[in-house]
C-alpha cells in the first residue's frame, strides 16, 4: 500500500516531494531553495564603438541585446538547471526574465540590466592613432591602385581580427603612407603585395621613446612598385 505524501509547507497532496532536509511539493519548493543565484541587478559592459561585449576581461563579438543577455546569464547557470532569457523595456529601463527549470520545478527571477558604454583597448588605440607599423609605398607605377588594395586587405584583416586596423593614411609626395596597428596584419599584407604586384621591400626602424629602460622602436616598411 502506497502512503500518500502531503507537503509540509502547503499541506496538500502530491505525487512527490524534492529537497535534502525539507521536502517540499514542485510548488513550493522555490519558495524555500534557489535554482539560480541571480543578483536583483546585472551590468553589462559593451564597447561604445565597435559594439562588442565584455566577458571575463576579453571583448566578444556579441552584439544583439539577446546575444549579450545570453552570454552574461552563463555566469549564473547550474548544474540540471535548465534555462530560458526574455527581456523587455519598462519606463527607459531595461528588465531581465530568467525561467529556471529542474525537472518538474520551475520558477523565475526577474532582473534589472544596466548597459555600461566604454571603449574596448583595440578601439581606444584606433582612436588615439596608436600604430606598431609605417608603409611607405613609393615607386613609377599606378600608386593609386595598390593603395586601394593595401586599404580592402586592411579591412578585411579587421573583420576577422579587430586588433588589426589601419589607423591612418597619409598622401605625400610620390606616394602614400599607411600606419598599421600590428605586425602581423603588416605580414599579411605585404605577401599579398609580394604575390600581386612583386614590388622591392625594405625594412628599417625608426626610435619612438623608451619603456622602462629600453628603447622602443616602429617598424618601417619601404615598398617600391616600378
Amino acid at each position: 500500500m502506497e502512503l500518500s505524501k502531503f507537503c509540509p509547507r502547503c499541506g496538500k497532496e502530491t505525487d512527490k516531494l524534492y529537497g535534502n532536509e525539507k521536502k517540499l511539493c514542485k510548488n513550493c519548493y522555490p519558495d524555500v531553495y534557489t535554482l539560480l543565484e541571480i543578483p536583483k541587478e546585472v551590468e553589462i559592459t559593451i564597447c561604445s564603438v565597435c559594439g562588442r561585449m565584455k566577458k571575463h576581461n576579453e571583448w566578444i563579438e556579441a552584439y544583439a541585446v539577446h546575444e549579450q543577455l545570453a552570454e552574461k546569464f552563463q555566469e549564473y547557470s547550474e548544474e540540471e538547471v535548465e534555462m530560458e532569457i526574455q527581456f523587455w523595456e519598462e519606463e527607459e529601463e531595461m528588465y531581465a526574465r530568467a525561467h529556471a527549470f529542474k525537472g518538474e520545478i520551475e520558477t523565475f527571477y526577474d532582473t534589472k540590466v544596466e548597459f555600461e558604454k566604454t571603449q574596448c583597448p583595440d578601439c581606444s588605440r584606433f582612436q588615439g592613432g596608436f600604430y606598431k607599423v609605417k608603409i611607405q609605398l613609393r615607386g613609377e607605377g599606378n600608386l593609386d591602385k595598390v593603395a586601394d588594395f593595401i586599404v580592402d586587405e586592411a579591412a578585411q584583416l579587421t573583420n576577422k581580427n579587430r586588433k588589426d586596423f589601419l589607423s591612418n593614411i597619409e598622401e605625400v609626395d610620390h606616394g602614400y603612407n599607411f600606419f598599421l596597428s600590428t605586425e602581423d596584419m603588416n605580414k599579411k599584407i605585404l605577401s599579398k603585395l609580394r604575390n600581386t604586384y612583386n614590388p622591392e621591400i625594405k625594412r628599417s626602424y625608426e626610435l619612438i621613446g623608451e619603456n622602462d629602460g629600453q628603447e622602443v622602436y616602429r617598424n618601417v616598411v619601404s615598398v617600391r612598385i616600378e
